[in-house]
């Protein structure tokens, strides 16, 4: 529909700059330095406690050799150990622990071990918040593949899913919207100019069919060819206006325009011509990023404008453009305003649209996006098929949204006293009834079920294709659900069949067990197993079961600061007791995931903030977000560094 040597030449020369401008971030953290008077100090960094680090832990934790991934060499200062708080307080938990330095290294002498223990300890509750957090540098983003289906469907009307052959997104932080790894490369314009294209022959086709989505993008049909160009530039405003989520500039319009002209003087219809503008829209920087602006001069801090906010409210909660309504407030000046802020952020939570965050938040930090492709081995368990795929997916999806949209409190992950289910997941979940097809709210009388850690989506998620897994399934509670992760085994571990050679059928246990005994083992395995036994008797699609191998299974566990459980209504106890470790793991992701970046030293001020919001309000999951949208990250930036 349009001339691509005309729409290239209107990139080379208008779009490509900007694009090259944009592509430009860095995030630094500014934390204070320690307090002077320390030097005399047993807890002194430079005096006493770098030596202890460098003599016991930066053998393996080095540039060169980061066992289990942590460097501690790489911070010289309480700046630096600051700035990777989570590294220092998952050393604060080994070391206190005992699991490190391990058993077969030096080992510091029980006054080193505490000097250690106390200065993390002390350097870590240290941190300001007298002053207002540093939002960092602005990072670009561009549009993910979700989020770019979403925009041109709000932009055009259309349901088109051009995304779906894009290359997948790259992630970080275990998300993949973030600025530093979604940047835009001269090879994807190819991919996004003939998508415009599509999306304008569609329009195109659709015009008798569905004449409301070609007016809105075309105009209704002129008198003659004065009338036509008027047309053509309002449906260009108009569409670059709501494809750039801001009013846009007359300069950019008259450019437009000089390719419509030019189309026109090759005798292309207005059609045609006006196409030309809706492409080159979809293929400017400003509709593919998120571009913010800045303000030359200034070095400290400032508000986002208006329609920024707007945007970056939409996109954290919806995954797409600003509404009318966003626009409007933002139009006014009063997005920004406290109340206005946090009532809009409430709609939008209750809002349908709103599924975009329970689908793309929840779905990649609890991997549950991964149920689609995993696969059980279909000789162990014949009786799994693609409709119970879909019937556990659609339970994990419906009750995420329900947190979000509903505003329960997050402990609904752990334990909820309802689920969804249709006929195929209950006869799976053994409970009797009638419930259809379709899935529908069912309230729960046992707790073995109810919630995200006991469902059957991530309990075969977290198991091989024959079997269970236990240090897996103990590995994701411990990192992902209460933010202490152990290290990641060391390489050439030995299947588990290989550990036993007697010939004798042995539990699960019985082989960990075995497995455990050796010491490079035991530390990181105490630490997963025990969490992982207690949803041992759910099988490799999630099943409940009473026996493995003939045996009755121990479910039973003693987590490492001596509490004892006892299966999966133990662990949910367990956890619903260390609600502020896993709220705070929560908010700390869903803090990256609404920021677009990684997390700096500041930022444990926001996580604090919010956590204490949360404590407030029965851990209530709008309350949350409310306290992130209104955190100075979220409504601030500073200009780029030069």
């Amino acid at each position: 529909m349009s001339d691509p040597i005309m729409l290239r030449s209107f990139w080379h020369s208008t779009v490509r700059p900007v694009v090259a401008c944009s592509l430009v971030w860095i995030c630094l953290a500014t934390v204070a330095q320690a307090q002077p008077g320390r030097d005399k100090d047993p807890l002194s960094w430079d005096r006493n406690v770098q030596a202890i680090v460098n003599r016991f832990c930066v053998k393996c934790h080095n540039e060169s050799e980061p066992s289990g991934d942590v460097n501690l060499a790489q911070d010289e200062d309480i700046r630096q150990i600051l700035e990777h708080r989570r590294t220092w307080e998952t050393a604060l938990s080994v070391v206190e622990q005992g699991e490190m330095p391990p058993d077969d290294a030096r080992q510091p002498s029980d006054e080193q071990r505490q000097h250690l223990i106390g200065f993390i300890r002390r350097t870590l509750e240290e941190l300001d918040c007298s002053e207002a957090a540093d939002p960092g540098y602005p990072n670009v983003r561009r549009l993910n593949r979700v989020e770019y289906d979403l925009t041109i469907e709000d932009l055009t009307g259309l349901r088109m899913n051009l995304a779906e052959t894009f290359p997948p997104d790259a992630s970080a932080y275990g998300f993949d919207h973030l600025g530093e790894v979604l940047s835009l490369a001269p090879s994807q314009v190819q991919q996004y100019f003939d998508a415009a294209q599509k999306v304008v022959a569609e329009l195109i086709r659709q015009k008798d069919t569905r004449p409301e989505l070609y007016i809105r993008a075309f105009g209704n049909k002129p008198a003659n060819r004065d009338d036509e160009r008027v047309q053509a530039k309002a449906a260009a405003e108009r569409f670059a206006t709501r494809a750039f989520r801001r009013p846009v500039e007359s300069d950019y319009i008259d450019q437009l325009m000089g390719l419509y002209d030019k189309a026109r003087q090759k005798d292309q219809t207005h059609q045609q011509a006006t196409g030309h503008l809706l492409s080159a829209v979809m293929i400017s920087p400003k509709f593919l990023l998120r571009v913010e602006q800045n303000r030359p001069g200034l070095y400290e801090a400032y508000p986002v404008d208006e329609y920024e906010l707007a945007t970056r409210l939409s996109y954290f909660l919806w995954s797409r453009p600003p509404d009318d309504r966003l626009l409007d407030l933002a139009a006014g000046g009063k997005l920004s305003q406290d109340d206005i802020l946090e009532q809009e952020t409430r709609r939008m939570l209750a809002d349908p649209r709103s599924l975009a965050l329970a689908e793309n938040f929840f779905g990649q930090w609890l991997s549950l996006r991964d149920a689609q492709t995993h696969q059980p081995d279909r000789e162990q368990f014949p009786q799994f098929n693609e409709a119970l795929r879909q019937a556990m997916q659609d339970e994990m999806r419906l009750l995420c949204s329900e947190i979000v949209q509903n505003n329960q409190p997050v402990n609904d992950l752990i334990d909820a006293d309802y689920t969804y289910l249709n006929q195929s997941l209950a006869e799976h979940y053994g409970i009797d009834g009638d419930f259809g097809k379709e899935p529908r709210r069912v309230q729960l009388a046992d707790r073995r079920r109810g919630g995200v850690v006991t469902s059957a989506a991530l309990t075969m998620l977290l198991a091989d294709p024959a079997r269970t897994n236990v240090p897996r399934r103990g590995n994701f509670i411990a990192g992902r659900l209460l933010g202490t992760p152990p290290p990641p085994p060391p390489p050439n571990v030995p299947p588990l069949e290989d550990v036993a050679d007697d010939g004798t059928h042995k539990t699960l246990r019985e082989l960990l067990e075995l497995h455990r005994s050796k010491p490079e083992c035991a530390s990181c395995h105490a630490k997963m197993d025990p969490l992982g036994f207690a949803l041992e008797n759910y099988d490799a699609i999630g099943r409940w079961r009473d026996t493995d191998n003939g045996q009755p299974i121990d479910a039973s566990g003693e987590w490492t600061g001596g509490e004892e459980f006892d299966g999966p209504v133990g662990l949910k106890d367990l956890l619903l007791e260390k609600r502020d470790e896993f709220s705070a793991t929560l908010i700390r992701n869903l803090l990256i995931y609404a920021l677009g970046r990684g997390l700096h030293g500041s930022d444990e001020c926001v996580v604090q903030d919010c956590l204490k919001a949360a404590q407030q309000d029965e851990y209530r999951f709008a309350t949350i977000v409310v306290a992130i949208t209104k955190s100075v990250p979220f409504r601030y930036r500073r200009n780029p560094i030069d």
